[in-house]
């Protein structure tokens, strides 16, 4: 099974995008001295991550429909 490249980018950069948001918001738990929660770690990769892949999704088909 061959996935394309537009899946591949949209899968990397839903993945990239929620990994930075979830560290993000383990770093402020840190500074604020709250214990580390990976059900908190793992909710915000997940939910932001698939954010942001559908927008990404959304704006990279947009565009390329003409091509």
């Amino acid at each position: 099974m061959k996935v394309k490249r537009s899946d591949k980018n949209i899968l990397k950069t839903g993945v990239i995008s929620g990994l930075f948001f979830a560290i993000w918001m383990s770093a402020f738990d840190y500074f604020d001295q709250e214990p580390f929660s990976i059900f908190k770690f793992l909710l915000g990769f997940i939910f932001f991550g698939g954010a942001m892949a559908y927008t990404f999704r959304y704006h990279y088909k947009s565009n390329n429909k003409d091509s």
